[in-house]
């Protein structure tokens, strides 16, 4: 399978939005400024697998995206060409994530592997959960990653050793785990809520009741996190004063995948839905309480499972 990733003009171009369909396709779109409006145009359409993609991760110039088809598609985003793909996993690609010179993946075969985005090999394979992994993360420093599966355990696991440092049990299947951008404490999701953990603590400190099922949550600043899912609103939390401090209403009844950037020295929040909607609010964080403002709409006519973003300056 070959893809040409044709772009549109990169004029004013702040981000391209890249998410992966139910319908095996990812799809780009540029995020332009033109005078004082935000536009968002189609910068490419590709059928990256035979079947549904689960997961895209971007990194400077690397897009991956992973599928049911148990492959790893690779695209150089300067180039606009697929450059090949990665075959290890037995298995649903569950999770994907880009740090430094590595590709970590997840499936639910129960492993993760680590991939040299230098040579493409599979430099390490971690193995300990009994069951489909679902999400992972890596901390901040690198040193360390978290992993949650369906054999309802929160694993930590020693990068630097490359191997499992300890084993949590959870009360129920855990769907996705990130770190707060401090690596302060780290967030757990499962159905309706997310626990906040306390690193220095090593405990639970707080519970987020979003009352509905969680798809994804993105942070804003350390201590706001916003959440999506099987809800029309957008929720935002503070985890300091453990309140909910503002929320977004969007006319949808699902939001698949939330991503928080920032771009020009502005910060934007970007949402796919599955009625195939790619939504941007810019967000004021000057002033104590919290603003949003959307700026930009697309329909994609297809049905986002997940989402990517790459900045103009990775170009």
């Amino acid at each position: 399978m070959t893809a040409d990733l044709t772009m549109a003009s990169k004029n004013n171009v702040l981000m391209e939005i890249v998410i992966g369909t139910y319908e095996k396709y990812l799809l780009g779109y540029n995020l332009e400024m033109n005078l004082d409006q935000f536009i968002l145009k189609p910068s490419f359409t590709t059928e990256a697998h035979i079947q549904s993609i689960k997961c895209i991760a971007s990194s400077n110039k690397l897009l991956a995206s992973g599928s049911i088809d148990e492959t790893i598609q690779l695209f150089n985003m300067k180039t606009r060409k697929e450059i090949g793909a990665l075959q290890q996993h037995n298995g649903t690609i569950t999770c994907l994530e880009f740090f430094d010179s590595y590709l970590f993946s997840s499936s639910e075969d129960k492993n993760i592997c680590i991939w040299s985005t230098k040579n493409w090999q599979c430099e390490k394979t971690l193995r300990g959960h009994k069951d489909t992994i679902n999400s992972f993360a890596i901390h901040p420093s690198g040193k360390m990653a978290l992993s949650v599966g369906k054999d309802k355990t929160l694993r930590t696991w020693n990068l630097i050793k490359g191997r499992s440092a300890y084993v949590t049990n959870t009360k129920n299947v855990a769907d996705i785990v990130h770190w707060t951008p401090d690596g302060s404490h780290f967030l757990v999701s499962s159905g309706n809520s997310i626990d906040v953990y306390s690193v220095e603590k090593a405990t639970v400190v707080w519970t987020i009741d979003f009352n509905k099922k969680i798809c994804d949550f993105t942070f804003i600043k350390d201590d706001i996190v916003a959440i999506g899912g099987e809800s029309e609103f957008i929720q935002f939390y503070d985890l300091k004063s453990k309140l909910k401090c503002f929320e977004i209403k969007v006319n949808t009844n699902r939001i698949k995948a939330l991503k928080c950037v920032s771009a020009s020295e502005e910060t934007f929040l970007v949402s796919a839905s599955s009625d195939g909607c790619i939504k941007i609010w810019h967000l004021d964080l000057s002033e104590t309480e919290l603003k949003a403002r959307k700026v930009a709409k697309v329909k994609t006519g297809s049905r986002p499972t997940c989402m990517a973003i790459i900045l103009k300056s990775e170009d």
